[in-house]
């Protein structure tokens, strides 16, 4: 993980850190870059079933691995080994970050996913990638519901007419931190295609801008 600040005109800004996430006022803008080089780099791995009680019909025992079988920059990415068993199922990885304030501040979250699908509905077609922030983490995902998982934000299928490859999700929300400055924020694979096989998806080179 690499750390980016950058302070507005007239500011004053603390910069020191703690923990994995810098201290810093309001003013001060702080990018975070993960390539996941060294490990998780303080994202926690965590499916619908390893956490709160279970939704699905039938367990898909998803999980999530550190993997140097793809990536997009270095050697490294988080394999998202996702399985359709009944066309059910959130995989995602969360993690704090102290911002500082406890007024709201604004999240912008970017980061590249390699797919192996294809648009329509073929095996893993359906599946669709998914961000949440707030100011608590995940403890019990609720879903699915209306087609997603509560709390959690849409960013668009896996699958695209490009086939197999990384793509690139986009995420922008305001957030107001709890009262200790903390804010939570989560990357995800929504399972919503029927397949009996295991299916990797890759995490790369993501990047959370907090201003």
């Amino acid at each position: 993980m690499s750390l980016r600040t950058f302070i507005t005109a007239g500011a004053a800004a603390v910069g020191l850190l703690m923990g994995t996430a810098a201290v810093a006022d309001a003013t001060t803008t702080a990018t975070y870059d993960f390539g996941y080089e060294s490990g998780f780099e303080g994202w926690v791995a965590q499916t619908d079933e390893t956490t709160g009680t279970q939704d699905c019909p039938v367990r898909h025992n998803s999980t999530i691995v550190h993997s140097t079988d793809k990536a997009r920059t270095g050697t490294h990415s988080l394999d998202f080994q996702t399985n359709g068993v009944s066309d059910c199922g959130l995989v995602y990885v969360q993690r704090q970050f102290q911002v500082g304030t406890t007024s709201p501040v604004q999240l912008d979250l970017s980061f590249w996913l390699w797919s192996p699908d294809t648009t329509g509905g073929g095996t893993g077609g359906k599946n669709r990638a998914l961000a949440y922030s707030g100011a608590d983490c995940v403890t019990d995902p609720e879903g699915p519901v209306g087609g997603n998982w509560q709390g959690f934000t849409d960013l668009g299928y896996t699958g695209h007419e490009g086939g197999p490859g990384w793509y690139q999700y986009s995420y922008r929300a305001t957030v107001t931190p709890d009262s200790s400055g903390r804010i939570c924020v989560a990357q995800a694979v929504m399972i919503a295609s029927t397949y009996t096989i295991f299916k990797s998806y890759y995490l790369d080179d993501t990047t959370v801008t907090v201003s």
